[in-house]
């Protein structure tokens, strides 16, 4: 038996091989027996057996892992792997019936395995993968939402306090209010993704930073000590809203990468130093000046 009748006996059975959309091939019974060179119904007595007197062939194939009932199912095709068991015992187990084909097929399927033959012979191809979907970017709601809300906490705040509420924390609204109008209009009016904020905007809204009002930490020290230890970040100035006073502060361009690394490292000294005050009037700060205005 050459490599070529085996080529033929191949193309004689391709028909009868098939391998679904994983990849995993069958055969008939049929073909696995011509290419173990032995007779398709002693093969299928063979499998059949498994249940109650197994065959020699259906020990091996239980030994290897492979359950009685799952080789009475074999009559309606035989797996790749458990096509590459039954040629393996003609090749080299079943004794004075070993096959010198079993063995010339069973050499060629270790070059490339039995499934990869397969898909080979059939033509398969891996399906394209379908790319999978990526989770959308949280956004804030449209400033009209997000005023309408505001609104509505503010009445639910009166209604709770009897319609006392805290003057700062009026303001506060009031403020946010305002800018969050003034900044949705500008981006309007610009057309462009620019972001300009007070540091203290920045390091509540941008990094859940709480900057008290007053105390060694207190809001405006944090604008001072960006203006006298970070001057490059820029010193742009704006008219906003603070405590009901149009003031101008100095904002910084957040969109600016560089900027935004450079604030946050700021706010992050800022706050791990242990009296910020001491080291800005160390550093000159206070000398003939008044304090940044912040927001």
């Amino acid at each position: 038996m050459s490599q070529i009748e085996i080529a033929q006996i191949i193309e004689q059975i391709k028909q009868e091989i098939t391998v679904d959309s994983n990849g995993q091939g069958k055969a008939s019974i049929r073909a696995t027996a011509r290419l173990a060179d032995v007779q398709d119904s002693s093969l299928r007595r063979a499998l059949l057996s498994a249940a109650l007197k197994p065959s020699a062939l259906a020990q091996s194939l239980i030994q290897q892992g492979f359950s009685p009932a799952a080789l009475e199912t074999w009559n309606e095709g035989i797996p790749d792997m458990g096509v590459a068991a039954v040629i393996e015992y003609y090749a080299f187990d079943a004794g004075r019936y070993c096959k010198q084909q079993a063995r010339l097929v069973c050499k060629a399927f270790n070059r490339i395995g039995v499934r990869a033959w397969m898909q080979d012979i059939t033509g398969w191809t891996k399906p394209a993968t379908q790319p999978q979907e990526q989770p959308s970017t949280p956004t804030l709601p449209p400033v009209e939402q997000r005023l309408h809300t505001l609104v509505l906490a503010m009445k639910t705040l009166a209604e709770l306090t009897g319609g006392r509420l805290n003057p700062y924390t009026e303001q506060q609204f009031k403020d946010y209010a305002g800018n969050l109008l003034a900044e949705h209009n500008r981006k309007l009016l610009t057309a462009t993704e620019e972001r300009w904020l007070g540091v203290v905007n920045f390091a509540e809204s941008e990094l859940g930073k709480k900057v008290p009002l007053s105390g060694s930490h207190y809001r405006g020290h944090l604008g001072t000590w960006v203006r006298t230890f970070y001057p490059q970040l820029g010193d742009r100035q704006e008219t906003r809203l603070v405590n009901g006073v149009q003031q101008p502060i100095y904002v910084y361009a957040c969109h600016e990468p560089t900027v935004a690394a450079g604030l946050t490292k700021a706010i992050e000294e800022f706050f791990a130093h242990p009296s910020p005050g001491a080291a800005l009037r160390q550093a000159g700060a206070f000398a003939n000046k008044k304090a940044v205005v912040t927001a």
